[in-house]
């Protein structure tokens, strides 16, 4: 596994990389799941909760995901790991459906490192993806971390970027210098 170089969307050549409409995984593709794996350690080495392809230069329609693990503090002080971290990737996703209604997160992005604003999101998505071996599979009406997720890089799949959703730009800053916990994808 290696850690890869994420675009920019600040740096002008890099953004004509973000802006593209990413062409559909010819499946099966062997080389798949070593990028897949160097998608997951790039992520993480940059704390975040997703990453598209198109953010380490390949205009393909392919991200990942990661939900991290639940954790809950017992009484005495100790943690204990009550739901496990949650890994996704999807191949050629699709939204089929919508629960029609918003909520604005803010939200960030790995291409604009500790930027954050008010997006407006669904608050579920029912997305359509295959795997490694071209089969398809279906995400019923994820919501929480993962519908948001699923929302913010399938945009990236159609050169979409977070900041041309924001509705009100005063919302968005850089929080860089705070520290809270906010998560990136």
């Amino acid at each position: 596994m290696s850690t890869r170089r994420i675009l920019r969307i600040d740096n002008p050549e890099d953004k004509k990389t973000l802006k593209m409409q990413c062409r559909p995984v010819k499946l099966p593709d062997r080389n798949l799941k070593q990028l897949v794996a160097d998608m997951f350690e790039t992520m993480r080495k940059s704390h975040g909760v997703g990453l598209a392809a198109p953010q380490v230069g390949l205009p393909i329609q392919l991200c990942i995901i990661e939900i991290p693990a639940e954790i809950e503090q017992r009484d005495d002080g100790t943690e204990v790991e009550v739901a496990p971290a949650e890994e996704y990737v999807l191949i050629n996703p699709r939204i089929v459906k919508t629960s029609g209604d918003e909520i604005m997160r803010d939200e960030g992005c790995l291409s604009l490192p500790g930027w954050y604003g008010m997006v407006p999101r669904h608050s579920w998505v029912t997305v359509e993806y295959q795997d490694f071996n071209g089969k398809q599979h279906r995400l019923r009406k994820a919501d929480g971390l993962l519908g948001w997720a699923i929302q913010h890089e399938v945009d990236h799949l159609h050169g979409v970027l977070f900041t041309e959703r924001i509705r009100d730009l005063s919302t968005l800053r850089d929080v860089s210098k705070q520290p809270d916990d906010l998560v990136a994808a």
